[in-house]
C-alpha cells in the first residue's frame, strides 16, 4: 500500500506540471480524492492532512482552461509538501 502511495503522489507530481485544460484539472482533483480515501483508510493521517490541503488548493473552473496563477502556486506548493511528507513518512514506514 505504501509504494501505491508514494506512485500515486509521484504521478501526481508529473500531472500537474502539464495541466493545460479545466477537464485535466478536474481529473487530477478527483484522483487526489481517491488518495484521500486511500490515506485514511491506510491510517496515514498526517499525509491525509497533505491531500486535503491541496484538496482546499485545487479548484477546478468550468469556464477557465486551467485555475489562476496563484491557484496553481497554491496547489503546487501543497503537492509539494504532500511529497516532502510522504517521503519522510514512508521511508520510515510510518503515516
Amino acid at each position: 500500500m505504501r509504494n501505491e502511495i508514494h506512485h500515486e503522489i509521484e504521478a501526481l507530481c508529473t500531472l500537474h506540471e502539464k495541466l493545460t485544460q479545466s477537464s485535466e484539472c478536474r481529473d487530477f482533483n478527483r484522483r487526489i480524492a481517491l488518495l484521500l480515501q486511500k490515506l485514511e483508510d491506510a491510517k496515514c493521517y498526517r499525509l491525509a492532512d497533505r491531500a486535503m490541503d491541496l484538496l482546499a488548493s485545487c479548484n477546478p473552473k468550468e469556464d477557465l482552461p486551467q485555475c489562476d496563477s496563484a491557484g496553481f502556486q497554491r496547489a503546487k506548493y501543497a503537492l509539494e509538501r504532500l511529497r516532502t511528507v510522504a517521503k519522510e513518512n514512508l521511508e520510515e514506514d510510518k503515516c
